[in-house]
């Protein structure tokens, strides 16, 4: 008899499942939003430092560098003209170029 009597609920092991699997769902929609947020962030940083790259390129800039003076130092145009300068000076053809000047 006492095999008949009728269960209130779910078993503790079913519980334990049930609690497993909801913990799993949360935290794989976490990483989801997590990842499509930062996704989204990379890009928008990356067209931002992209465009700000070609723009440093195309746009017109006569005014003097001063290697001591701090602000010319940080400005970012400055800084990628004088990684691609150093970069052309190392190549061996450019570099016949520069001593003939």
């Amino acid at each position: 008899m006492a095999m008949m009597e009728a269960q209130g609920g779910p078993s503790p092991g079913q519980t334990c499942v049930l609690i497993l699997i909801f913990t799993v769902l949360l935290q794989s929609l976490c990483a989801a939003v997590t990842y499509v947020y930062f996704t989204n962030e990379l890009k928008q940083m990356q067209d931002k430092y992209s465009k700000s790259g070609i723009a440093c390129f195309l746009k017109e800039d006569d005014s003097s560098w001063d290697p001591n003076d701090e602000e010319s130092m940080k400005n970012p145009c400055w800084q990628v003209k004088w990684q691609l300068r150093q970069l052309v000076r190392k190549t061996p053809r450019m570099k016949r170029l520069w001593a003939a000047k």
